[in-house]
């Protein structure tokens, strides 16, 4: 990364779990952080990050919000979606209203909010947009329809985003998400979570300081010739 001029990276959800601990992960380094939330606000007072409140569900709130990143910061390097949302039940029992929510969260919110930041990092030659998918998506899981498909389908869109940028000097990857001690793993029963960790083949959950330095060498200039692929990260469970 260029040392100088810090770059900008716009991280969607970062309240949650995994998002607080990539916040912490890249407040002390060279970057401007834009903290998107929707209902808590990240605490953290430095001149180089901003938060912003938004529905990346509603175009018109995703249009003010980029908007204001780039009054802010003046352009968007990084885009780092971390949204994520599951409501279980049976492909059979699940209401019409929890599937098209978790949809409008995980697949759509996404969507938008690549389709405006796009323009900017096409306008100054740069960019990077990592989407956060799921080991889910891969190899489905019971009680989880609406997220495994929506997880998936960012899979699908990051396959066709990189290849209509790779001329503007922007990659598009995702990372399909193991199991980690953070995030979503807090809403798993306990006995449930034993069994997940007796099926990794490292033994254990993923450690979210991996996770930040994977992000950290896909935003830098030397992965550009990495786009397009969903990356594993997952202690071996799938590949």
């Amino acid at each position: 990364m260029d040392a100088e001029v810090n770059k900008t990276i716009l991280i969607i959800v970062s309240s949650g779990g995994l998002g607080r601990v990539l916040v912490n992960y890249f407040k002390d380094k060279p970057f401007n952080l834009a903290l998107h939330y929707y209902k808590n606000a990240p605490e953290i007072k430095k001149s180089t990050i901003k938060t912003y409140q938004a529905d990346i569900t509603k175009e018109d709130e995703v249009i003010e919000l980029i908007n204001r990143v780039q009054n802010d910061f003046e352009k968007i390097d990084l885009l780092l979606h971390n949204a994520g949302v599951s409501i279980n039940g049976m492909s059979w029992k699940i209401p019409l209203e929890d599937w098209n929510q978790t949809i409008a969260v995980n697949l759509t919110g996404p969507f938008l909010v690549s389709k405006h930041v796009i323009p900017i990092m096409r306008e100054y030659n740069f960019g990077r947009i990592l989407f956060m998918s799921s080991i889910v998506a891969q190899t489905g899981f019971i009680g989880t329809a609406a997220y495994a498909a929506s997880k998936a389908g960012l899979i699908g869109l990051t396959k066709t985003l990189s290849k209509e940028l790779a001329n503007k000097n922007i990659t598009v990857n995702a990372i399909a998400l193991g199991y980690f001690n953070a995030g979503m793993i807090n809403d798993v029963p306990e006995d449930m979570q034993t069994n997940l960790i007796t099926s990794i083949p490292e033994g254990e959950l993923g450690d979210p300081q991996q996770l930040a330095s994977l992000i950290e060498f896909l935003c830098a200039e030397q992965s550009a010739y990495l786009t397009g692929q969903t990356l594993n990260l997952n202690g071996g469970l799938y590949s």
